[in-house]
């Protein structure tokens, strides 16, 4: 995104080992990170967008960054897994490296609901370096600007993080978009019955009590499944969901058009 300007940037902590080697390979239409100016180990990074150029007053700032930041963290989760810590937005800066005094008045508590992409953004040309296929996180970055079931997913997850309620959210989205529960099964890599170990172990309030997601009493499951068993085999299913439905919606094509 080098050759697009950026008005606005924020400083991300991250605190993984991997998460240098993430940015200095990262490239996207969407999100663009570069490291600190320093002569060491960089510990801060700059999270940007050319989604965030139009906004025009400071709460508008703030919902977009806020629900774009979400699904980004959405992407990642799905990508790396629990090795993910979402790092906050902090340091508000301009384009010319200079805090920004640009912040919602009082306790403003930014809305994620909101729209993530602009429209002006999402009409923008895009240079060919930027091409987002071939990595998934740009790649699902891509997706969302045009499909509401990737972007709802993706936002959803950046929120929640991955838990038994996401993991299960991603059943009813796979659900919902027609795919049965062999399908779900074998895109995770699963048999039948270790689905239904799964679907059984994240509706079981006696085994998991708070961690459940949803209430009332029954018997602790046969086989219990615990989440880090869980959690891979059904980030892999949610991915490759979404990629069949950038496909179906023909997304290169889209991307091609862009391209200058």
């Amino acid at each position: 995104m080098a050759t697009q300007h950026l008005k606005w940037h924020y400083w991300i902590h991250p605190n993984t080992s991997w998460f240098g080697s993430f940015a200095r390979n990262f490239l996207s239409p969407d999100i663009a990170i570069w490291p600190e100016d320093t002569e060491g180990e960089p510990q801060y990074y700059a999270w940007s967008s050319r989604h965030l150029n139009d906004a025009t007053t400071p709460e508008e700032l703030a919902d977009r960054s806020a629900a774009l930041k979400a699904v980004f963290d959405g992407a990642m989760y799905l990508t790396y897994g629990s090795s993910y810590f979402a790092p906050a937005l902090t340091g508000l800066s301009d384009s010319d490296d200079r805090h920004a005094d640009f912040s919602p008045s009082g306790n403003y508590e930014p809305d994620v609901r909101a729209e993530p992409f602009s429209p002006v953004a999402i009409a923008s040309k895009i240079d060919r370096i930027e091409d987002p296929f071939g990595k998934t996180v740009s790649q699902l970055l891509f997706l969302a600007r045009y499909d509401q079931i990737t972007k709802d997913l993706l936002k959803f997850v950046g929120v929640q993080k991955l838990t038994y309620v996401t993991l299960y959210a991603f059943v009813d989205w796979m659900r919902g978009a027609a795919w049965d529960d062999k399908r779900i099964a074998k895109e995770a890599g699963w048999s039948n019955a270790k689905f239904t170990d799964f679907t059984t172990t994240a509706n079981n309030p006696a085994y998991l009590g708070p961690f459940c997601r949803h209430g009332g009493t029954s018997k602790p499951p046969k086989r219990p499944m615990p989440l880090a068993e869980a959690e891979e085999p059904m980030r892999k299913a949610a991915v490759n969901f979404l990629a069949e439905r950038g496909r179906n919606l023909n997304i290169i094509q889209t991307w091609s058009a862009l391209v200058q």
